[in-house]
């Protein structure tokens, strides 16, 4: 049986109020369909938002191990090079709810007496929702929250002259028009001595072979970006950073099963595609990868996700 890791946490909550209009959908009916391959965020945001709440709750996952796993990506310089008595500043682009913000300040306050966190959502109902893990949770109380509703482009290219010793983006990246850009605002934002941390799919994933079989023009330019897309930019702009993998383990028993509208709905936000059910030789691929990439365990399908997160280092010499 596969190592049950920490649950994925996506915060693309952030992208759904980007979509400003959205066509009306009923139920799972018929509607033209690989025209709007991997358009689902986009155009269809409340449908979306379904397929993505029966994703969260097929994910196998327990509390502590989502803290363990993202508390031992925050790099130990980050609680050394701030300075000693002052504040760490984070960045948080597209924070959702604070999930996984809020591991990240914890581990950040065993080390300074307070912290700076600038929350950048564009989603009003998010925001209040992490409003309200913060009241709740006491032990947040020396952080100093800096509240931004906007997107991650609308925040990028306002003038900005804080820089942050950490700046974090959790499965956001998909979203953004133009992933080079907001990779290059984000790392302006970066103090030298700073770090980013990125989570994104990996290369090996059903994103590529989708894209293969279904994708037409720049991959770059869709929603089927993967790790390797940012580590090149990385590359290109000579910054050193280190890897490592987040497995998720999903139960995807329900897609094996004959019109069930939950099975539907993770094939949809697997495939990032409205109306899967009527796009046969998608959703026969999708099926196939799901097939080939999980295990029987009792009477569950569990699917292996993985994920890479990336921390780049930003030397002074690296600042650009």
């Amino acid at each position: 049986m596969p190592q049950i890791r920490p649950r994925t946490i996506l915060c693309v909550h952030s992208i759904l109020c980007e979509a400003r209009t959205e066509v009306h959908v009923v139920g799972m009916g018929s509607e033209p369909g690989m025209k709007n391959f991997g358009r689902l965020v986009k155009l269809y945001p409340r449908r979306y938002l379904a397929s993505f709440r029966a994703y969260q709750a097929a994910i196998e996952n327990t509390e502590k191990n989502c803290q363990l796993f993202y508390g031992s990506q925050i790099p130990d310089s980050v609680l050394r090079e701030s300075g000693s008595g002052s504040d760490v500043r984070v960045l948080g682009i597209g924070s959702g709810s604070g999930e996984v913000d809020s591991i990240i300040l914890k581990k950040l306050l065993r080390q300074y007496d307070s912290v700076y966190s600038r929350v950048v959502e564009p989603s009003e109902d998010m925001i209040e929702r992490y409003k309200t893990r913060v009241r709740e949770d006491t032990s947040l109380g020396a952080v100093r929250f800096d509240w931004r509703h906007q997107t991650a482009e609308e925040y990028l290219l306002t003038e900005e002259h804080t820089k942050f010793n950490l700046i974090h983006a959790v499965h956001v990246l998909y979203h953004v028009s133009d992933l080079h850009a907001t990779l290059r605002n984000m790392w302006e934002q970066l103090a030298d001595g700073g770090h980013m941390l990125i989570e994104i799919k990996s290369d090996n994933n059903l994103y590529r072979k989708m894209w293969r079989d279904f994708g037409e023009g720049d991959r770059l330019e869709s929603v089927f970006r993967t790790s390797s897309d940012v580590k090149q930019w990385f590359d290109d702009m000579g910054v050193s950073y280190v890897t490592s993998e987040d497995e998720t383990n999903i139960d995807v028993t329900e897609c094996f099963k004959e019109n069930s509208k939950t099975g539907l709905q993770l094939l949809e936000f697997f495939a990032l595609t409205p109306y899967i059910a009527n796009e046969q030789e998608l959703r026969s691929t999708v099926l196939e990868y799901i097939r080939c990439n999980s295990s029987v365990i009792g009477d569950k399908v569990l699917l292996k996700s993985v994920s890479e997160v990336i921390v780049a280092y930003k030397n002074a010499t690296e600042s650009r």
